[in-house]
């Protein structure tokens, strides 16, 4: 029997119905239901947030033939009550049309007010949910759930126009105030986005809601582990090995490298992208679907403009303290690069109480390295393209003079302007993105007991060590690394190993000359 992948299918209800496959989550958000009232839970977007808000709302309308073969299911503590649920989704909002915000909730009151026979449209929005709260509360006899799907999504669009930002949070904060006043009737809430809520004004009245971001417990209420892939799509991985022609193992390693990699607390474990490794699964091919799915330009605009190195910035240590306090309306591009994805926690430290950053996965490495390089470069994604397969095809057949030609004569047409006045960091930060575009698992600026290699290049027959100088020769180049050793590490691989010497000009912005030895 074929497996049925809920490919865009958010709605726990459908995918249940249809019998699609769906990861079995309902222990952990039933032990959330259980743990206190008001949560905060910050993911990545496309991370499942949307589906963990629609099964807790199946869950709490008393749906119990939806859980049939689940944990919640067949667990005997569970109570069925049905409860009046009160879900307000974002993701569809209009974020540059402060009236189209006010209209969709107005949309979600007036259907909840019919529900209800609750009569008092002329009041302002806040105190029309509160009294829709009140009134349910009252006519079921149970207290009520409120869902809040996203809730950040008009505020993340509009940080780049503070006039637009500020008549979001107006428009919100009535609504998210409610949450507090009228405690007395709410049994449970949740709020999900991709921003964490710390430092926004709208929840100045909002101070009683647990964030969960960071909590051990609960790291794996979204997103999928690998023991979920090999117990749940364990078929599906074994379809897709078959048409590659390879093992089992090698397809989850092939998944693991371009999906898995995220960690959203100390000891979380290894957190796949669900949006696109479902993706995979169902048309059989790895693709770089998340990055694809929507990018906002002003982040990789915020990057190229920074003046850090960007090697430094996608691979950086922090404190616990800072990344747990952090908001992404903090001026610090750390803050929204983890808040939206594209850093993670790669490792924590406990002696410093730090945690170390760095990208998920070669999906997301490849798509922002994909987004950033047009603007570092001026060429379109087009031409961007052509010169890695270029590069490709001729690292490939080991042509290594038409391999540095290539770049020599690309890297010479990139206008002064764009520098910032930094050539050398604009050398370096573009043959970073170029090398690691070219894939082939590149490692750059690589430590080892010999000393630090600036590109490791290694192909199925080859393995490349290029050592770069900036207004040098490429003779003492390569010199370096034979006389450091900068090679040796690789002698007992079995592949050749080609040194490479690069020098690049100031004066010129390009390569000058390149050795091979």
């Amino acid at each position: 029997m074929n497996i049925k992948y809920p490919v865009g299918i958010e709605t726990f209800s459908e995918i249940k119905e249809g019998n699609y496959a769906y990861v079995d989550k309902t222990e952990i958000i039933y032990r959330l239901t259980q743990s206190g009232k008001y949560f905060f839970l910050s993911r990545p977007r496309r991370f499942g947030k949307s589906l963990m808000l629609s099964t807790m709302e199946a869950y709490f309308e008393g749906r119990k033939e939806l859980f049939e073969g689940l944990w919640l299911g067949q667990a005997d503590e569970v109570d069925w009550n049905k409860r009046p649920v009160f879900r307000l989704n974002f993701v569809e909002a209009d974020s540059t049309d402060p009236s189209a915000v006010e209209a969709l909730i107005a949309n979600h009151l007036c259907k909840w007010e019919e529900q209800y026979s609750v009569s008092n449209s002329a009041l302002p929005l806040g105190q029309r949910f509160r009294n829709i709260i009140e009134k349910a509360a009252e006519k079921s006899g149970q207290k009520v759930v409120v869902l809040i799907d996203e809730y950040d999504k008009v505020l993340v669009n509009s940080l780049h126009d503070n006039d637009m930002h500020s008549k979001m949070k107006d428009i919100l904060k009535p609504i998210f105030s409610v949450l507090k006043g009228a405690d007395s009737y709410i049994n449970f809430a949740i709020l999900t986005g991709v921003s964490r809520f710390s430092k926004l004004s709208i929840f100045s009245d909002l101070n009683n809601l647990k964030d969960i971001s960071f909590d051990d417990k609960f790291c794996t209420i979204c997103g999928i582990t690998e023991e979920e892939i090999r117990r749940y799509f364990a078929t599906g991985v074994s379809e897709f090995a078959a048409t590659e022609s390879i093992e089992f193992e090698e397809m989850i390693q092939i998944l693991k490298d371009n999906y898995d990699g995220y960690h959203f607390s100390e000891k979380c474990p290894d957190i796949y992208n669900p949006f696109s490794l479902i993706n995979a699964l169902d048309d059989l091919k790895i693709r770089h679907r998340w990055f694809e799915s929507g990018t906002p330009s002003f982040l990789l605009k915020r990057i190229k403009n920074t003046e850090e190195d960007i090697r430094q910035l996608l691979s950086i240590d922090v404190s616990a303290a800072y990344l747990t306090n952090s908001s992404i309306t903090d001026s610090n591009l750390l803050s929204i690069l983890y808040q939206a994805g594209y850093l993670t926690i790669k490792s924590y430290d406990k002696g410093n109480d730090s945690f170390h950053l760095g990208i998920p996965n070669r999906e997301v490495e490849f798509g922002m390295y994909q987004g950033l390089l047009p603007l570092y470069t001026g060429r379109d994604e087009v031409a961007n393209d052509n010169l890695i397969f270029r590069l490709r095809r001729a690292i490939n057949a080991n042509e290594i003079d038409q391999f540095m030609e290539l770049l020599q004569s690309y890297l010479a047409g990139i206008p002064y302007c764009l520098s910032n006045g930094k050539p050398e960091l604009y050398f370096e930060s573009n043959l970073y993105m170029i090398f690691r575009l070219l894939g082939y698992n590149v490692r750059v600026e690589e430590q080892t007991s010999y000393g630090r290699m600036d590109v490791v290049l290694p192909t199925s027959q080859r393995i490349y060590v290029i050592e770069l100088k900036l207004d040098g020769n490429a003779e003492e180049a390569l010199l370096q690394i034979k006389e450091k050793g900068y090679d040796l590490p690789y002698k007992i691989d079995g592949r050749e190993i080609v040194s490479i010497g690069v020098n690049f000009s100031k004066d010129t912005r390009t390569i000058t000359d390149w050795a091979v030895g």
